[in-house]
């Protein structure tokens, strides 16, 4: 029996838990595909596999490209599965990362003007090479200077306009769609529902979509009728998951509490796999 969960965040990006943290768990609750989408990068796939054959789950090597629509400016994130070229898309990826960090030490400036005890290097003690806000929030947490992560704080300073309400330039989701491609990888359209950017596919398989995301903890039934249907006119590939962050996120969601369609995952699995040597 297939049980897939191919949206998942661990702290190399903006997630609470390790990899293996998470592979151990998912391995606990019969998750047979796991994929890591971390935001903007592709590090340590390897590591991912190995520590998969350890417990016995199919890693699937995976990312989040986080883009928008420069016509609309909605928000679009794009999945991407089983990229050969990772250099490739480091190259792609890299200033949004720079971006990104660039962005969290200026929100650290604004926390520390405002009276907040904060420092870059303080922070950066929760992250990786980049620091997310989720990292900011938690320290503040953690520092006693915030009542809950996404509380008062989150609220009144980094959401409604407040002080740190301010984001980065994100890369244009076709860009994003033709990267993956070009890399070898599989291009998925990420939770449609949760940024109303339905109206995009039609242009993003002629781009080169090959997928759309199906389960997502913000897709309502419509939602995922909404997604069928769309996939089965142009023929896309339905994946989903949970898109865990374990304690950085603002509701509660397990691994594996959705997860994808099981035929969908063996066509993934295909054509992630085709050439099996790339990655074992």
């Amino acid at each position: 029996m297939i049980k897939a969960d191919l949206h998942v965040h661990s702290s190399l990006s903006d997630g609470s838990q390790t990899r293996e943290e998470i592979i151990r768990e998912a391995a606990k609750k019969g998750i047979t595909h796991l994929a890591f989408t971390e935001h903007d990068m592709l590090e340590y796939i390897e590591e991912a596999l190995l520590l998969g054959k350890k417990y016995g789950v199919r890693i699937i090597p995976g990312l989040e490209i986080s883009a928008f629509d420069k016509s609309s400016g909605h928000k679009v994130h794009i999945l991407g599965y089983g990229c050969k070229d990772r250099e490739m898309l480091h190259r792609f990826c890299a200033p949004i990362l720079e971006q990104r960090q660039e962005n969290c030490l200026k929100q650290i400036g604004v926390l520390k003007k405002l009276g907040y005890y904060i420092t870059p290097e303080k922070v950066m003690e929760y992250a990786d090479k980049t620091i997310y806000k989720q990292h900011i929030l938690k320290y503040l947490l953690d520092t006693r200077q915030s009542e809950a992560m996404f509380g008062k704080v989150y609220r009144e300073i980094f959401k409604n306009g407040g002080p740190c309400d301010f984001d980065i330039s994100y890369v244009d989701v076709r860009d994003a769609v033709e990267a993956v491609k070009q890399a070898g990888g599989v291009p998925v359209l990420a939770h449609p529902g949760q940024q109303d950017n339905y109206y995009l596919v039609e242009e993003l398989v002629r781009r080169g979509l090959m997928g759309i995301e199906y389960s997502h903890p913000s897709h309502s039934a419509v939602d995922r009728e909404r997604v069928r249907v769309l996939a089965c006119k142009y023929e896309l590939i339905c994946t989903g998951g949970s898109d865990y962050h374990g304690a950085y996120q603002k509701e509660t969601v397990e691994i594996g509490s959705l997860s994808a369609p099981a035929k969908d995952v063996l066509i993934l699995e295909s054509r992630v796999f085709r050439d099996r040597t790339q990655f074992y």
